[in-house]
């Protein structure tokens, strides 16, 4: 072992840099903070997370033909650039994002919480939501698992952030190097006791606003209980949520029968085809759309809340449902939720139910109606304060680092 192994080894943190910072940047400023504080010397390395139209490993056309799948080539154009990067005087690479795991190292540890999905197993909803044609978006999930495949060769072991993580990196590209599991705690720091629980409080939805996060089931949901629903967060979707919203108020829409192409898998295309116009006159609903807030607003709006919904479909992890039980707040999630599911099913601190708007309201119903239920679920939530620890998620941070710096 090298005299930088023994005294702290250099790792490269690698990731496309979107220009946003969400729960998962906050997680890996965490992980960094654990690692630079057992020795390690950590230099992020960052390519850009959002491409524009230029050419590809020398091929000019890339760049004309670019919007007729732009997701396509913002990949390639993410791959062309983590292909050539220098890591030679690292120790050890942390990858997280996608495609960061195909960095050029032969010691690579994978942060792993997803491959770009709608390449994987999200390529049929993603089709089918029409947001691409069919064949030009087989031709590109080939291409694009081809890619990845042939590049993984660095890879030593694997930080997974939930079985449902585990299981796709076995699924997809039959993984066969060690998988880990990191339990990330709560991303919130509020010392402060929980407030007593108000079965009259709002149904809270907290997250990004984009597809499949399914913020539409919640808007439905919403509806139906008419009582307030609070949506907090912003996203491409913001929009189509909002004409949702007032065309189920103006009586458009039954909530609790719209088409499945409403509920979270659908462009705009396709709202046109639905003819999903804005509302032309204004009729009262129970949904509140709170944009992005502060961290201390969105904890009050944990506090407040009666319910958090998590509805999104084959999370990866599940961070939002884990702040709102820190914070005493039971959470309903969808049963093809993925991690979501994991977190609920291990912890007690919420229900699980289909993933429709009269599921979601009668789960809602099934709570605040029966306090027994609702005292259970809430201190259960509020024990993960407990087993979701940061001195957990220390110890399997570092197994997996001493690890991957045994390996090869």
């Amino acid at each position: 072992m090298s005299t930088a192994l023994q005294d702290g080894a250099k790792i490269g943190l690698v990731k496309p840099d979107f220009g946003v910072a969400g729960g998962f940047e906050h997680l890996l400023d965490r992980l960094q903070a654990i690692l630079v504080s057992s020795g390690h010397d950590v230099t992020t390395v960052t390519v850009p997370g959002r491409q524009l139209p230029r050419p590809i490993w020398g091929q000019p056309d890339a760049a004309s033909r670019w919007f007729e799948h732009p997701d396509f080539f913002n990949y390639l154009g993410m791959v062309h650039d983590t292909r050539r990067l220098e890591l030679d005087d690292f120790d050890l690479v942390m990858s997280t994002q996608p495609p960061s795991y195909l960095a050029p190292h032969d010691r690579i540890l994978g942060l792993f919480y997803h491959q770009t999905r709608i390449f994987y197993e999200l390529a049929e909803p993603y089709i089918e939501a029409g947001f691409v044609d069919r064949t030009l978006h087989e031709a590109a999930c080939r291409h694009i698992q081809a890619i990845d495949q042939a590049h993984l060769g660095g890879t030593v072991g694997w930080l997974a952030g939930s079985q449902e993580c585990a299981d796709r990196l076995v699924d997809a590209w039959r993984v066969s190097d060690p998988i880990d599991l990191l339990s990330a705690p709560p991303l919130i720091d509020d010392a402060r006791d929980p407030s007593p629980w108000r079965g009259d409080g709002a149904v809270l939805c907290i997250g990004r606003l984009e597809w499949p996060k399914r913020a539409e089931l919640v808007v439905a949901a919403g509806h139906l209980l008419q009582r307030e629903t609070v949506i907090l967060g912003s996203g491409g979707r913001l929009a189509h949520l909002k004409r949702l919203d007032g065309d189920i108020a103006a009586g458009r829409f039954d909530p609790q029968s719209l088409p499945a192409t409403v509920l979270g898998n659908i462009d705009q295309a396709a709202t046109k085809r639905l003819r999903l116009r804005p509302s032309t006159t204004r009729h009262t609903s129970p949904v509140r759309f709170a944009g992005h807030v502060s961290n201390d607003e969105r904890n009050d709006a944990y506090r407040a809340a009666s319910i958090c919904i998590a509805p999104a479909y084959r999370e990866d992890y599940g961070l939002t449902a884990l702040e709102a039980m820190a914070m005493g707040c039971p959470v309903i999630v969808c049963a093809d939720g993925g991690g979501l599911v994991e977190i609920v099913e291990t912890t007690g601190g919420g229900i699980v139910v289909d993933p429709t708007p009269d599921a979601i309201a009668a789960g809602v119903r099934r709570i605040t109606e029966d306090p027994a239920l609702a005292s259970d679920l809430r201190q259960r939530a509020l024990d993960v304060r407990g087993s979701h620890t940061w001195a957990r998620a220390e110890q399997q941070l570092m197994t997996a680092v001493e690890r991957a710096l045994a390996a090869g």
